[in-house]
């Protein structure tokens, strides 16, 4: 068995200790303590010589970037007896910084007193560093969560996946040609009046999610809910050479998932749920006009306002689904050289129902129905 020579001198101990160690004086009172001791790992970390520094203030050390705030309560802790434990910046000799980290103690006398106080440091920048770095990284991570998640908001899963990647995901504020859906629950003030708010709320929610199921099985992407309506708009985030023809196939397949949902509900013993589509198809400006922390993807112009107002055609015409010529026209002119028999039928699903006077404009509007 290895035996400790209890002869070995406490200087080489401390000498050849791997962590930085500096011994001082107990005069904790300004302009002291004065610096007594330091090892060989303290002259590598700071690049100060023992002769040197030896008789100077350990406050050398310190510069402009030292939280001197750290220190506050230093005094009042040892004079207790206990340790005090600190982090900030220091300063080698040659003026770098560096991240410091070291507990103090007293070095009692005979008689119990601190007569001399020893600090244990370590250079721990690289530490301090990695763990900026991983907190940048998490911040980064969570940035792009967020934007994710806003933008699945307006658009479905895999297009916001793709968008998120993207440093401009709407690109610039622009205008351009889209196709516009509007689709609006028929008689909700009636149901908010007759049903509990919990179960408004749950009626609207179920509403919203199979109607931007469809949406996004059709590439679009919605503008925004508006309490019992919804307007989607295909074309964005980019434009695609089928936007008129699946803004009507959506509205067909919305038609369905209404008719399937209603099913479900009567069988449950619940109303009916009646909504009224619109669709046209025309210039629009567009863009993101949010802040950084929420983003409001917005069209306007007079193509989204028409698309709006055929919802009161609906009622007095007494149709659950109104499209424009414009959309139609455009749909067509999108198939002229395709062979796809379901885009096929829906253009030629749709019968005029003559031109009616649409309120803000000043010519009349030539307006379909399912026939």
């Amino acid at each position: 068995m290895v035996s400790f020579d209890k002869n070995l001198k406490e200087d080489q101990v401390l000498k050849y200790a791997t962590d930085s160690i500096l011994i001082t004086s107990n005069d904790l009172d300004r302009p002291g303590p004065t610096i007594v001791y330091v090892n060989t790992a303290f002259e590598e970390m700071t690049g100060w010589m023992s002769g040197e520094i030896v008789g100077q203030s350990p406050r050398i050390l310190q510069g402009p970037n030292t939280d001197l705030g750290i220190f506050k309560h230093m005094a009042e802790i040892l004079k207790s007896g206990d340790v005090w434990q600190g982090q900030t910046i220091n300063y080698r000799k040659d003026g770098s910084e560096f991240f410091m980290e070291w507990s103090i103690s007293s070095i009692p006398n005979e008689k119990g007193r601190p007569e001399y106080y020893i600090a244990v440091q370590r250079d721990v920048t690289r530490r301090v560093q990695m763990e900026r770095k991983l907190e940048e990284t998490r911040h980064l991570a969570a940035e792009a969560n967020r934007k994710r998640l806003n933008l699945s908001r307006y658009f479905s899963p895999l297009t916001a996946e793709h968008l998120a990647e993207r440093d401009n995901p709407l690109g610039e504020i622009r205008k351009q040609k889209v196709a516009i859906l509007f689709i609006d629950i028929v008689g909700s003030t009636t149901f908010a009046e007759s049903m509990a708010p919990e179960k408004v709320v749950g009626m609207l929610r179920s509403f919203y999610q199979r109607m931007a199921k469809v949406i996004f099985t059709y590439q679009g992407s919605i503008e925004h809910f508006g309490g019992d309506s919804l307007l989607a708009v295909f074309g964005v985030p980019d434009v695609n050479s089928n936007d008129a023809t699946n803004a009507l196939l959506c509205s067909r397949q919305m038609l369905l998932e209404l008719e399937r949902w209603n099913e479900k509900r009567i069988r449950h013993g619940r109303q009916e749920i009646i909504a009224d589509i619109t669709a046209h198809y025309g210039d629009v400006v567009l863009g993101d006009i949010g802040i950084q922390e929420s983003m409001s993807f917005t069209v306007i112009g007079d193509t989204v306002n028409t698309t709006s107002r055929l919802q009161e055609l609906c009622r007095s015409l007494k149709k659950r689904l109104l499209v424009s010529e414009e959309i139609l026209l455009q749909a067509k002119s999108e198939n002229v050289d395709q062979c796809d028999q379901n885009s096929y039928d829906v253009i030629t699903d749709f019968e005029c129902v003559g031109s009616h006077e649409v309120r803000g404009k000043s010519q009349n509007v030539k307006l379909y129905s399912r026939t």
